[in-house]
């Protein structure tokens, strides 16, 4: 049983190493382009506005991640190694695809993939599973409203502004993408802290779900070493091919990415910070001109996200049903 436990945080290390290749590139893309901060400061300042996002804004999405959609007190340890797996697997497909997909969907569809396969439909909380999709859906609209309002302001000051006023307004910069870091921390970075606390809390058959420090520093090292080797692979599909950004765009991407997410996050409901800065990217590039945003590239992605969530199913279904035949 410890070595399944050893497999179980093994797995949450290469689900957090993932999140870093899919999630890392898809926030430094708007850093990158937004041409404000020094391509050397992005890697610090993400991991370090990432881990303030628990302290800040609580641990509520974790909670949610770890007992709100599948009960595993029930389920046992290996439905939770199978859904993480599967969860792995999913991320792994669509990063080799180079396409930008939600956490949050290839998570869910683990879970519920493999506790469908553990024969008992009563471990899932189909409650919890609509409220996740349901924050996903609206957190992307959201992200494109704000983005498309934000946009229109900005480019309305620009406007009646001198090329000093454009200058200080370039460095508001600095605080949005420190609070879009913040709110991804608070919001997708809770996933794996959750998966975390919720292994360590299964192990030593506790009834009381806690977070402690090992569970939020341990996913950010793996996080941080997924995002140093393969961040920037993503990061140019998604910050040149919707639209190109300058510093005023990024600042209108991640402001309205940031104010999406933490608010997700104050109310405990898990979202995924690339569909919410994806959207707000499609808002930015509408708000500009439709015409120049890369709509091919754009089904492309909603295919992807489309396809996470029943992908993440199959593969638990599938995982579950390879480790019955051994």
């Amino acid at each position: 049983m410890d070595v399944l436990y050893v497999g179980i945080f093994l797995l949450i290390g290469l689900f957090s190493m993932l999140s870093g290749f899919n999630d890392g590139g898809n926030l430094m893309a708007t850093f990158l382009r937004g041409g404000v901060l020094a391509p050397t400061l992005i890697f610090p300042v993400l991991v370090g506005s990432i881990a303030l996002g628990p302290l800040l804004f609580g641990t509520a999405v974790s909670r949610t991640i770890a007992v709100a959609i599948v009960n595993f007190r029930l389920a046992g340890p290996w439905v939770l190694a199978v859904a993480i797996g599967s969860a792995v697997v999913t991320l792994f497909i669509t990063w080799r695809l180079r396409m930008p997909t939600s956490t949050t969907m290839a998570l869910g569809g683990g879970m519920v993939g493999a506790a469908l396969a553990a024969g008992d439909s009563r471990f899932i909380h189909w409650t919890g599973i609509l409220t996740v999709v349901a924050g996903l859906v609206a957190s992307v609209i959201l992200g494109f409203a704000v983005a498309f309002v934000v946009t229109r302001v900005l480019w309305g000051v620009l406007s009646a502004t001198s090329r000093s006023g454009y200058r200080r307004l370039k460095r508001l910069q600095y605080v949005s993408a420190l609070w879009q870091g913040m709110a991804y921390g608070a919001n997708d970075q809770e996933k794996a802290i959750g998966l975390t606390a919720l292994a360590a809390m299964l192990w030593v058959h506790s009834l009381r779900y806690h977070v402690s420090w090992f569970a939020v520093a341990i996913p950010l090292v793996f996080w941080a070493l997924g995002f140093w080797a393969g961040g920037v692979r993503i990061a140019k599909t998604v910050g040149g091919h919707i639209i190109r950004l300058d510093p005023m765009n990024a600042l209108s991407t991640q402001s309205a990415a940031a104010v999406t997410v933490s608010m997700a996050a104050l109310l405990g409901v898990p979202v995924s910070t690339t569909q919410t800065t994806d959207g707000a990217l499609f808002g930015t590039g509408t708000a500009l001109n439709p015409l120049k945003v890369q709509w091919l590239v754009v089904r492309g992605m909603l295919l992807v996200w489309g396809v996470t969530l029943p992908l993440g199913v199959v593969m638990g279904l599938v995982i579950m049903g390879l480790g019955r035949l051994k």
